[in-house]
């Protein structure tokens, strides 16, 4: 909103609306201009313009003809100074808030201006009388007052405009203002014979005036000058634009130094220049007022209605990854059965969990864990129709609403695309990640009439996939409602079973092949279920990580294992150590360092007599933290060895950086022995082995053949079913020295 436009535009119609894009422009803008601005290029026209009258001798008629600021135009240039001067009193006495608490300052100020150059108007020569007769000396008089007042005003907003300071009572600056006016106004007309002279006919201006002009000048000058210091400043109003109004008054008060006769150009140069500086100052008033505390509601108006979006966007999506939440994913489900019923056709539900998420977010950090989950989700969109819906159920878990299908063939070709499309690599922070998801799918009409059943369906299926070995996908079947109601009860079981004293250890011997002698046990955890009996790690372990509650059992494993350790020692049986599994949640989630100190400070157990078995899948994960936390275990003095080796990704180079012990040759390549292929590689596990100044240990092994062949290869250790099976500490005969098995 331009201010008073009509005005303006009277004076320069092409200028006006960039004359005060400056001033209109947002205060953080303001602030950092470092450009010349229009109305910076303004004043130096101005200059310019009033310089050039001065020095151009071509000139000097113009200057001095009387004919160039007759009454008439004296009398508008005067309206509008008074019309301009009232509405910045307006607008200052009616916007009274603690950010500008000089309006009131300068309102009051612009109100006695206006008064008195409505004064001076009406005592111009040529003018009616005016209580006494009109004169030039009485028109300066008049003048010079209101001149005043404007430098007094602007000097005091220039060095008192600021919130630390309390502003004046708005009645008693409005009533020393009218009262300045009203003594102004009796000493002029009725005691004129106290002023001094300012203007003789036909010589022109005397040194009083010309003196009072320049201290006007001066006190000016001090304005401008704090007005520049203060013009990248962050205040509650524009200081440049308050420059550019002192600065312009200073220019018509040069002009009022100069002429000889106040109806010369000189004197209608610098009535239009006092125009222009009253315009500034309205529009920086304006602008601090209204439009600004404005512009600031419209602003917290958008962003509020912002947040409401926000708020109403979240209502229905992830905030993590954007995709659509359950309670949209549901709205859409309900339509979409509803669909079905009309028309028929088929919808299935896709819901998606990644495989080992918990040792990615452990091992790079949940921050590049959740970058990972915006990418699948990214992915996800890219590889589904427009009318499908993905969403993300929570954690690492996504479910997929596809709608409109023909048949199962459609249903089971988007879930290979799907699949096919997330086996490809992601990167992420620069790193490549490649991941596998469990996808269990259920068909309404058919597994499901509901969303909740539709959910629930497809959620046993994804258990039933990561039962089958992960990385794969699963329909949902009757007999998986079963199923899952075994599975919640076993992890009710499984959650009790510690403190129940239902989990037992199992204890394997490991035999040396030169001497076929026991020389450490490998402890196997079983679960003496009440009513189930004796169930197998392989049922109850994924369910521990998948609860995390492997953890808690974990730890009761170390230091159970050690114990018995201990209790061995005493009774005089010569094993090296006892090993004990552990599992990647244990190595990444758990302390684990804290819980292995424990255990063998409370069972007063040499470190040395305890090994750590990790997989070689667990190890890979996050090279820093691996090496980092096997250095720390290495010194406490524990055997470290890598269990199943050969079934996952170590790089030879990665395996002279790992602080471990042994190499544990898994059962796969064991027994494959007897073929070629196999020897060659158990040769070559071992032969590495041994470059890395490592021991290797056989598992599975079931004959005497392989157990002969492995002695052959230069295997240092075995264990399997050929030398015993895993039983109890109490059916274990070690003896003194140990038992022998040759």
């Amino acid at each position: 909103m331009a201010i008073a436009p009509s005005q303006v535009y009277i004076l320069f119609p092409e200028s006006a609306p960039r004359l005060f894009a400056d001033v209109s422009r947002p205060l953080s803008d303001r602030s950092s201009a470092s450009r010349l601005t229009p109305a910076a290029l303004l004043v130096a026209a101005l200059a310019l313009g009033l310089l050039g009258v001065w020095l151009i001798d071509d000139l000097a008629d113009l200057r001095g003809s009387p004919a160039w600021f007759p009454v008439w135009l004296h009398s508008i240039t005067e309206v509008f100074s008074i019309t301009v001067a009232v509405l910045v009193f307006a607008v200052a006495w009616h916007s009274n808030h603690s950010q500008s608490r000089s309006n009131p300052l300068l309102g009051c100020a612009f109100l006695a201006i206006a008064l008195l150059d409505l004064a001076h108007l009406l005592s111009y020569k040529g003018m009616p009388d005016f209580v006494t007769p009109a004169s030039p000396e009485k028109a300066i008089g008049f003048w010079l007052v209101a001149r005043l007042f404007t430098a007094a005003a602007l000097l005091l907003v220039a060095i008192r405009w600021s919130n630390r300071q309390a502003g004046r009572s708005r009645l008693g600056l409005l009533v020393a203002s009218l009262a300045t006016v009203a003594l102004t106004l009796y000493l002029k007309l009725y005691q004129p014979q106290i002023w001094p002279r300012t203007f003789i006919e036909g010589q022109g201006l005397t040194a009083f005036k010309i003196a009072v002009e320049w201290l006007l000048i001066a006190l000016l000058g001090i304005a401008a000058a704090r007005f520049w210091y203060l013009r990248n400043a962050d205040l509650p109003y524009d200081a440049r634009g308050m420059l550019a109004a002192t600065l312009i008054s200073i220019l018509s008060e040069l002009c009022f130094t100069f002429y000889g006769n106040v109806n010369s150009f000189y004197s209608l140069l610098g009535h239009i220049y006092k125009i222009i500086s009253y315009c500034f100052i309205y529009q920086v008033v304006f602008v601090a007022s209204i439009r600004a505390p404005y512009e600031r509601l419209s602003q917290e108006m958008n962003e509020r209605q912002a947040a409401e979006r926000q708020v109403e966007f979240l209502a229905f999506h992830d905030s993590l990854t954007g995709l659509p939440n359950q309670s949209l994913l549901k709205d859409r489900t309900r339509q979409a059965l509803s669909r079905t019923q009309r028309k028929g056709g088929l919808i299935a539900m896709l819901f998606l969990d990644v495989d080992d998420f918990k040792l990615i977010n452990d091992a790079l950090g949940h921050g590049q864990g959740d970058a990972l989950l915006r990418a699948m989700a990214r992915r996800l969109e890219s590889l589904i129709p427009e009318s499908a819906t993905p969403s993300r159920s929570g954690g690492d878990e996504f479910v997929i609403l596809l709608a409109d299908l023909e048949d199962t063939d459609a249903v089971a070709n988007r879930v290979q695309q799907i699949l096919a499309g997330l086996e490809e690599p992601f990167v992420i922070a620069g790193e490549r990640l490649q991941i596998s998801v469990s996808l269990g799918a259920a068909v309404a009409p058919g597994d499901a009439e509901d969303f909740a059943g539709l959910l629930r369906n497809a959620e046993m299926a994804m258990y039933r996939a990561k039962a089958s070995g992960r990385r794969t996908w699963r329909y949902y079947d009757v007999e998986m409602d079963s199923e899952m109601q075994q599975r919640l009860q076993m992890i009710n079981d499984l959650r009790q079973a510690v403190g129940n004293q239902e989990l037992v250890l199992y204890y394997q011997p490991q035999i040396d092949l030169r001497s076929n002698a026991i020389i450490a046990v490998e402890a196997l955890i079983r679960w003496q279920h009440p009513s189930r009996g004796l169930v197998p790690p392989d049922q109850f372990i994924p369910l521990a990580e998948d609860s995390g509650l492997i953890v808690s059992i974990g730890a009761w494993t170390l230091d159970e294992a050690c114990r018995q350790m201990a209790r061995w020692r005493t009774e005089g049986a010569e094993i090296a150590c006892v090993a004990v599994n552990i599992s990647a949640v244990q190595l990444y989630q758990g302390d684990l360092e804290s819980a292995v100190t424990g255990a063998l400070k409370r069972h007063a157990l040499p470190a040395s007599c305890l090994e750590l078995e990790l997989t070689e899948s667990s190890l890979i994960r996050n090279t820093t933290q691996v090496l980092e936390k096997l250095d720390r275990l290495k010194r406490l003095g524990v055997r470290l060895s890598i269990d199943d080796f050969g079934t996952g990704y170590s790089s030879l180079a990665y395996l002279q950086r790992l602080a471990v012990d042994m190499l544990k040759i898994d059962r796969t390549f064991v027994q494959n022995l007897h073929a070629a292929d196999g020897v060659a590689i158990v040769s070559a596990i071992i032969q590495m082995a041994t470059a890395l100044g490592l021991q290797t240990l056989a598992e599975g092994v079931e004959d005497q053949l392989t157990g002969e062949a492995l002695q052959a290869l230069g295997c240092d250790f075995a264990q399997g079913y050929h030398y015993a099976r895993p039983c109890p500490a109490a059916n274990l005969a070690l003896g003194n020295g140990g038992r022998n098995f040759a």
